[in-house]
């Protein structure tokens, strides 16, 4: 089946890994990813021999017409069929109007975009499980509610975004996904950037010559999730009539506590287990002096997400998901891989992101 999609954030991790799979399961398509003038040379780097169908088109989703001339915009309104979007600006420690332009701003004009797309079968919009802010508990797949507060901009602009998207699906086919907390692929352990649970290694990596320490004691989960396990189910959630109209916390249903997470982090890195605990308030002192925090590899902003006691509820996901066979990993299975991956790469600049 021929289909034409128009895809945001390339060459970013998971549209590059999205472009790939879909080349394979629809190699007949055509393709037109937009790109930031500065990223062409990487982007036509990561596409390497397979530029068959695929066009690179310079603009900006914060402009008007995503920044595209006119004749390539009526184009592009005659052939879409399908568009994803997912360039954001992912920085928890990003100030409110940069993070607005780009993640509110932005998903405003990729709306405006499709709603001219004339054969238009899907948008797929990926935010993320944490439009949820500091809220409590059992968060439904289908809800969007205010929480008392967001812990970052980040998060709440994607919320903001979010809304604008929800305020569509009476008129537009669409499929919101909302991933966990990413890491890297489930078999090969690959990854764009060292975050989230790798500063958790950063951390253990520093301190394996001492005792290591639990942050805290805490009984909250993590809510992991391999790139791999996202790219299958967005791709059959964006292409099957199932998908229409839904949200979708895309993670693992078992997700693991922190602490087994951290402790099985800790043995693969380290070969021992954390044998005391920091009390959390110290940690935060500790981390709240910048040379400090450097030196440890992880910012004061993450903790929040290692102490939150929401569960995200997938039952939808799950349930959408029984035909195509697809399932997630548990994280004892890959947890190898994506230590592995990061001994490998821990020099690497390029990956380090704090």
């Amino acid at each position: 089946m021929n289909h034409t999609y128009f895809i945001t954030g390339y060459p970013g991790f998971i549209a590059s890994k999205l472009v790939s799979a879909l080349q394979i399961k629809y190699p007949s398509s055509t393709f037109y990813l937009l790109i930031l003038k500065h990223e062409r040379e990487i982007a036509e780097r990561k596409l390497g021999p397979h530029l068959k169908n695929v066009h690179l088109i310079e603009g900006d989703i914060t402009k008007h017409d995503l920044g595209l001339a006119s004749n390539m915009v009526e184009d592009l309104y005659e052939r879409v069929t399908h568009c994803v979007h997912l360039a954001a600006l992912y920085d928890l420690t990003v100030a409110y109007e940069p993070a607005y332009l780009c993640n509110v701003i932005g998903t405003k004009n990729a709306l405006d975009f499709v709603r001219k797309c004339k054969k238009l079968k899907r948008f797929c919009y990926f935010s993320t499980a944490y439009v949820s802010g500091d809220e409590k508990g059992m968060i439904m797949e289908n809800d969007i509610c205010m929480p008392s507060q967001f812990r970052n901009y980040y998060e709440q602009t994607k919320h903001e975004a979010e809304i604008l998207v929800r305020d569509m699906m009476n008129e537009l086919p669409i499929t919101i996904i909302r991933p966990g907390i990413i890491v890297g692929d489930s078999k090969t352990g690959e990854t764009l950037k060292f975050d989230g649970p790798y500063f958790m290694m950063q951390f253990i990596k520093r301190l394996a010559k001492f005792p290591i320490p639990y942050i805290g004691r805490t009984t909250s989960k993590i809510h992991l999730v391999p790139v791999d396990f996202i790219i299958d189910a967005s791709l059959f959630l964006m292409h099957n009539s199932v998908g229409k109209s839904k949200t979708y916390h895309v993670l693992s249903p078992d997700s693991p506590s922190i602490e087994e997470a951290y402790t099985l982090l800790c043995q693969e890195l380290s070969g021992k287990k954390p044998s005391w605990t920091l009390n959390r308030r110290i940690a935060e002192r500790c981390l709240s002096i910048s040379y400090v925090s450097k030196w440890l590899g992880v910012p004061l902003e993450t903790l929040s997400y290692f102490s939150h006691d929401a569960i995200y509820d997938t039952s939808q996901l799950i349930n959408d998901l029984v035909e195509s066979g697809i399932t997630c990993r548990p994280f004892e299975e890959y947890v190898g891989s994506m230590v592995q991956y990061y001994k490998s790469n821990a020099h690497d600049k390029n990956l380090i992101r704090y």
